[in-house]
């Protein structure tokens, strides 16, 4: 079994905040009005029925989505009817564990959890997938490995979260004896050579960069961002990252620290990279391209690029589109491939920043979060297509001559 809800619970750092909430961007119309049509269906519905098991579900996939996208007070109120329709939907039980959770309602977390294991074995596996995802966002990487286990012993089999489990095992190899710290902005872990006066610099140098960007993106991050200090490269090894490769956001920010050399520049740098890579994903819901999303990491660690540069780094090459960019950089290429891919994402958000101001890419951003496509967003704040920012940008940069030379002599 899962080890018990409570004490892990009461362990934890405050996650969302009323203030965090009220900021929270409104869903998408056609959530709306899928919401409103369950309503709607539910009114007459007595519970317990074919038709309300029916319906349960639906509101489940409803709250699912709602939390999701940050705001654990409507997935709460959806879940919550989800089980009064159906009092056998174990899913709906552990999402509404996950929303109070993040809702500070601790005793009412425990409540529901305690009721999801009771129809555990009458339920679908998907409940252990949930529980594996709470804990593992909050670096509970035993009971995450547990959870997951769990799931996989009941049938569970999306490739995913086997994944997710295999990488929670190859990580709990590097993660014992780690010291903790939790607080409303970050929770910290960090492997024991590493001095706390490092790790309170970090958190210092994290804190104010948080105010910057939290003014920027216009919202905070819906929970305790998870930062995991690690002394070496055993955890970027066992990943396989890139031997250049320092620091790594996936919904954690992982960072290698050199135990004996404190908060350098260097680290400073790459802290406020993937602190970035956190906003921009909470931001735009998960939707921004990875052109955005790297531009924006490397603008916010301080990067600049001059057209100059842009030059000589394309001149020999063509610069990629943006839908060529986004295959890129979602592959590991060499050094010098990530290289020229990595400037020209920044040189882009350069231009963006430069022709547009700083307010309309953040717009951008939000729109997205928004549930607006990629074209529409840059539309309604550039007034530009994805097509036309590119062409945009190479003239700006000077590079359209010596693309269409490149092209015309590959």
């Amino acid at each position: 079994m899962i080890a018990a809800l409570p004490i892990v619970l009461l362990t934890l750092a405050a996650l969302a905040s009323e203030t965090i909430l009220a900021q929270i961007p409104p869903p998408p119309a056609d959530l709306e009005r899928r919401v409103a049509d369950l309503f709607r269906r539910a009114a007459d519905i007595p519970a317990g029925s074919a038709a309300a098991v029916t319906l349960s579900k639906e509101f489940t996939e409803a709250g699912a989505a709602y939390l999701a996208r940050g705001d654990p007070g409507r997935a709460t109120e959806l879940l919550e009817r989800a089980y009064g329709l159906d009092v056998e939907n174990g899913l709906a039980l552990a999402e509404l564990t996950l929303a109070d959770v993040r809702l500070e309602n601790f005793d009412a977390a425990a409540f529901y959890l305690r009721l999801a294991e009771q129809q555990s074995a009458r339920s679908p596996p998907e409940i252990y997938r949930v529980l594996g995802e709470v804990y593992d966002s909050l670096h509970r990487l035993e009971d995450a490995a547990l959870a997951w286990e769990q799931y996989q012993r009941l049938g569970g089999d999306d490739p995913q979260i086997l994944q997710q489990l295999a990488r929670v095992r190859r990580e709990q190899s590097v993660a014992a004896g780690q010291n903790s710290l939790s607080g409303e902005e970050f929770s910290f872990y960090w492997d024991p050579s590493i001095p706390e006066a490092t790790v309170t610099r970090v958190a210092q140098r994290l804190s104010a960069d948080y105010v910057e960007q939290a003014e920027f993106f216009g919202t905070r991050l819906p929970a305790s961002q998870v930062v995991v200090l690690y002394a070496g490269r055993a955890y970027f090894s066992l990943v396989s990252a890139p031997d250049w490769v320092s620091g790594v956001f996936d919904g954690k920010i992982r960072v290698s620290v050199d135990p004996d050399g404190g908060l350098t520049g260097d680290l400073a740098a790459v802290l406020s990279h993937e602190l970035a890579h956190a906003f921009v994903r909470y931001a735009s819901a998960d939707l921004a391209p990875g052109w955005l999303h790297e531009g924006l990491a490397q603008w916010w660690e301080g990067k600049r690029i001059t057209r100059s540069e842009i030059h000589d780094i394309f001149k020999k090459r063509s610069p990629r589109t943006l839908a060529e960019m986004e295959g890129n950089l979602a592959r590991r290429g060499d050094r010098a491939a990530a290289r020229a891919n990595y400037a020209e994402a920044l040189a882009v958000i350069e231009y963006l920043m430069e022709r547009h101001g700083a307010g309309s890419v953040a717009c951008v951003v939000r729109d997205l979060g928004t549930g607006r496509g990629l074209a529409e967003a840059l539309r309604l704040e550039t007034g530009l297509t994805p097509e036309e920012l590119f062409r945009r940008w190479k003239e700006w940069a000077r590079l359209t001559r010596a693309a269409d030379r490149t092209a015309a002599n590959p």
